[in-house]
């Protein structure tokens, strides 16, 4: 089980991020690496499991969150 990115290409197969992208809660910067409005990008998902249904499930993990009120945060430049 390896890590998986969001992209342009893919995002159509998660839809919870699908929704959070149409909402306006995230997007894409101009590298198109998907990011909080914040600008910490949204993580690689990680499959943590099988439903009982035998669907993956996947969990968010990044090395690169950061605080939505922090410093970085305030001081972040989209690309």
């Amino acid at each position: 089980m390896g890590k998986i990115r969001i992209t342009k290409d893919n995002i159509k197969k998660w839809p919870k991020f699908e929704a959070l992208l149409n909402d306006g809660k995230i997007k894409f910067d101009s590298t198109g690496r998907l990011r909080y409005l914040h600008g910490a990008p949204v993580g690689d998902l990680i499959q943590a499991k099988i439903d009982k249904n035998g669907l993956p499930i996947f969990h968010e993990n990044t090395e690169e969150w950061f605080d939505p009120e922090s410093q970085k945060a305030k001081e972040f430049v989209w690309e």
